[in-house]
């Protein structure tokens, strides 16, 4: 895949976390990023230490990107190998891709998220804006311009493949407009809660919908079934999916079975919602929201049904 030079690095360290299922998990991630990457490669710190002491790594797993004389490049992303790849791929390219109108449809689907400036005329001032943000965010993102003809308004467009949602950029005259418009394309409808976004999504103000699952083969299908349910209620609701091995006691707090379920948590008043129905099923879910709206579901009262354990339907 890649004849430049060009150097991706796993860092990690299996005395800190040895036996930590993700750990494992993205081990297995990484072994299928060298079979496309032939430059990336994994360092145990416990055997390498001076190595990972140059680096200066704090914490551990870490992903590094080295090109040859250009800066050192931090990886943000999931641990998946296709998301690793596609990080690979955009260090690759320019920070900008200039985009001629036969190559648009191709450009919009070449990442998950894309944002586009279209420019018919000359507005070198919002280029340069333009330009400066995609410098900064050209890991995680693909960024073109295009001077194709247009019905459309000089300006900036984005769309988001994950959750088929497209928005336009206003109020460009606003200095954090640009940074306020990423967030819009960006936030996932259903994003998988980890202990670096749980804060953001505890203090958002709505309340929580919580699927979690041990397994990440049904989670993905949990998120592609309700995207449509969580984009009706995005205004009082957040859904998240939870990763049971890294929140083993989450369950058992939810009132649901220790293998995963569904449960709602209302954050102003702490009530727990725990659903005993089809978890795969957005009619079922939706009705169970529209439950709790009207005070005809009853709150968790805290006691665990063990027979739920016996009975695992999911």
């Amino acid at each position: 895949m890649l004849n430049v030079m060009i150097i991706i690095l796993l860092i990690y360290d299996l005395v800190v976390a040895p036996n930590l299922q993700t750990s494992k998990n993205l081990l297995k991630e990484w072994k299928t990023v060298q079979k496309s990457v032939s430059s990336a490669a994994a360092i145990d710190c416990l055997s390498a230490a001076t190595l990972c002491q140059e680096l200066d790594v704090v914490s551990f797993p870490a992903i590094r990107l080295y090109q040859k004389d250009r800066p050192t490049t931090r990886y943000r992303g999931p641990r998946r190998a296709a998301a690793i790849e596609a990080f690979v791929k955009r260090a690759l390219r320019p920070s900008v891709q200039d985009v001629d109108g036969k190559k648009l449809d191709e450009f919009i689907l070449s990442d998950d998220i894309v944002f586009l400036l279209r420019l018919q005329g000359e507005d070198k001032l919002l280029e340069a804006r333009f330009r400066d943000f995609a410098q900064e965010y050209s890991d995680r993102y693909s960024f073109g311009i295009t001077t194709a003809k247009s019905d459309l308004p000089d300006g900036i467009w984005c769309r988001n493949s994950i959750d088929q949602r497209e928005n336009n950029a206003e109020d460009l005259d606003d200095p954090n407009s640009l940074k306020n418009f990423l967030k819009i394309c960006t936030t996932e409808l259903i994003p998988q809660l980890t202990r670096r976004n749980e804060m953001t999504h505890l203090s958002s103000g709505r309340s929580l919908v919580y699927y979690l699952s041990k397994s990440e083969e049904g989670r993905e299908s949990y998120t592609k079934a309700l995207k449509q349910v969580a984009g009706r209620y995005a205004e009082f609701l957040q859904f998240v999916t939870v990763d049971s091995n890294e929140y083993p006691d989450m369950a058992r707090n939810l009132g649901v079975r220790s293998s995963g379920g569904l449960a709602v948590q209302n954050i102003h008043n702490g009530q727990v919602f725990p659903f005993r129905g089809d978890a795969s099923s957005p009619d079922a879910i939706d009705q169970f929201i529209v439950a709790i709206s009207e005070g005809r579901a009853q709150p968790w009262d805290g006691t665990f049904d063990e027979e739920l354990e016996a009975h695992d339907e999911l």
